[in-house]
């Protein structure tokens, strides 16, 4: 019988993790699909060198079952399901295996640690990433929903391409329980056996619920869209200042607009000026004209960053 449980499940527009040992299991919840839009957001690569030491000190725990070497491994995946929840399953799997060590021959230990298990990670994960952005593109950008519904793309997509098994997500037979998750909600919930049963989840849910996607204006990767669906910005990557993009798009809108402000009201304040000449002869209403159409195209050059708010300034006043 195992000793850990990991478990989840969507209820109310939310995706709960329970998990650990089945004496004392951690809740977590969050809006869905905010897990499948992290782990898109991911770099796995990142951890590359943290998987090749635990590789390595797998390959000697191997020969020595020294404890030292378990703990290597150990920490390797506290480390990667600290960077996100899904590998929280992979920690409870591998945890349960290395309990079992004892009652299995040496021999039998490459089999019951599988190796590659942990090696292929950063590939594996990558090429799912690719497939995930793939499906995004071509079933459920918002863009798309002007033209088909998310069945008819979703048929569309798999009929072209059936037969890039590399490059298109292939849905499983999933490990699948119906049962009651509070005192007022059954529901199905997913025992997961591997982290691509999880992202199988998460993404195939998208498809049925046809959760639409957006491409955010900050960061430049893929958002739910809820409601309205009149977001530009997301509300998951943040900067180094723990700001999410959301907060920068709104700043960024607030100074833009402060600085069209700015550039009409220098241009303004020229003109009226000028327009003053032209009632004391100063200079002739044809003048005036043909100022005004260069002006307009410097603000113009200067409205889309091509030359800054100074620079038009100073053009405005050597003019």
């Amino acid at each position: 019988m195992n000793k850990y449980t990991f478990k989840t499940y969507i209820a109310n527009r939310r995706e709960y993790f329970c998990y650990g040992q089945n004496t004392s299991l951690t809740k977590k919840d969050f809006p869905f699909p905010e897990s499948l839009l992290k782990l898109l957001r991911l770099d796995i690569w990142r951890y590359e060198p943290l998987i090749k030491k635990m590789e390595q000190a797998l390959l000697r725990f191997y020969q020595t079952k020294a404890p030292q070497d378990a703990n290597i491994v150990f920490a390797g995946l506290d480390e990667l399901a600290e960077a996100h929840i899904y590998f929280q399953q992979l920690r409870l799997d591998w945890m349960q295996r290395f309990e079992q060590v004892a009652r299995v021959e040496d021999s039998a230990l490459p089999e019951l640690l599988p190796r590659k298990d942990l090696t292929y990670i950063p590939s594996t994960i990558d090429a799912m990433q690719k497939q995930i952005q793939r499906l995004f593109q071509s079933v459920l950008d918002i863009e798309l929903g002007k033209k088909a519904s998310v069945q008819d793309l979703m048929a569309s997509y798999y009929n072209r391409e059936r037969s890039d098994t590399l490059n298109t997500f292939q849905f499983r037979t999933l490990p699948l329980k119906f049962e009651p998750v509070d005192s007022r909600t059954f529901t199905e919930v997913l025992y997961p056996e591997t982290v691509y049963d999880l992202i199988d989840y998460f993404l195939r849910e998208c498809v049925q619920r046809e959760q639409r996607m957006r491409v955010c204006k900050n960061c430049g990767l893929y958002f739910a869209v809820k409601g309205r669906g009149t977001a530009e910005y997301c509300d998951i990557t943040t900067d180094a200042k723990g700001r999410v993009c959301k907060e920068i798009g709104a700043f960024v809108h607030w100074s833009q607009s402060k600085e069209d402000g700015e550039i009409f009201k220098v241009y303004r304040r020229e003109y009226k000026k000028r327009f003053a000449w032209t009632k004391t002869g100063k200079i002739t209403p044809a003048t005036l004209y043909a100022w005004g159409e260069r002006a307009r195209e410097k603000k113009e050059e200067c409205e889309e960053g091509k030359i800054t708010l100074e620079e038009y300034q100073e053009w405005l006043h050597d003019s």
